[in-house]
């Protein structure tokens, strides 16, 4: 018996349909949802999702903070960003960790803000690099 599960960020929503399964980053590790789970709310950390479709199907995600909320027969995903594998620019992602990466050498201890910021950003990136090469492994 799958769940529904979506995963909504301010700006779209990412996925809906029914899962059978997902694995999601928490501040406390990873957590793992099966049908018929627990109800409980637990806040995101950022990190890489997996989500099993009802045909077994498995789609890699970046989830980047938020919030989800945990019923038997339902999954919301609120996060501050959700990326599937197949979304993600490699182009995009290389220049943004180059930018990044420029910024810290850059910046080095005399900016705390643009040095908090390069290592966000170069944190993302190093993500959604992750999250590709799990498309390209397929």
């Amino acid at each position: 018996m799958p769940f529904t599960l979506e995963i909504v960020t301010p700006e779209r929503l990412t996925w809906k349909g029914e899962a059978s399964g997902v694995i999601l980053p928490t501040i406390d590790g990873e957590v793992g949802i099966l049908p018929k789970h627990e109800p409980y709310v637990t806040v995101l950390g950022q990190g890489e999702g997996r989500i099993t479709a009802v045909d077994g199907t498995v789609e890699h995600i970046a989830i980047i903070g938020g919030f989800v909320q945990v019923r038997p027969d339902r999954v919301l995903v609120l996060a501050e960003s959700a990326d599937l594998a197949d979304e993600l620019d490699l182009a995009l992602i290389e220049k943004a960790k180059a930018r990044a990466e420029a910024t810290l050498s850059d910046a080095g201890l005399n900016d705390p803000a643009a040095v908090a910021t390069a290592r966000a950003a170069l944190s993302r990136a190093l993500l959604h690099l992750r999250v590709a090469e799990r498309r390209r492994k397929r």
